[in-house]
């Protein structure tokens, strides 16, 4: 399933972002597939963002946004999400 390949490949997405938007986004938590973005503005317009991005995100504790992707995502949806996170990322950034 070589869930470690996709992994990596949804970490150097998210660290992209990050270095993107690094107003919105401040790092990147978690294992394998299981990650959170650590958030500087707040995790609810992150997902609130996301959700009109339509991608489906989940407020966690200290200010994170969870994912968590099916284990068997094909790595085009893996692009697609960032493609979506990255939306939502430029839509929050514009609201602060």
């Amino acid at each position: 399933m070589d869930v470690g390949r996709k992994a990596g490949l949804m970490r150097q997405g998210l660290e992209g972002l990050i270095a993107q938007f690094p107003d919105v986004f401040d790092g990147v938590t978690g294992s394998g597939l299981m990650l959170g973005l650590k958030c500087k503005a707040s995790n609810i317009d992150v997902v609130n963002a996301g959700y009109l991005a339509e991608v489906l995100t989940v407020p966690a504790a200290e200010n994170v946004v969870r994912l968590l992707p099916a284990l068997n995502i094909p790595d085009e949806d893996i692009k697609e999400a960032l493609s979506r996170l990255e939306a939502a990322a430029q839509t929050v950034q514009s609201a602060h």
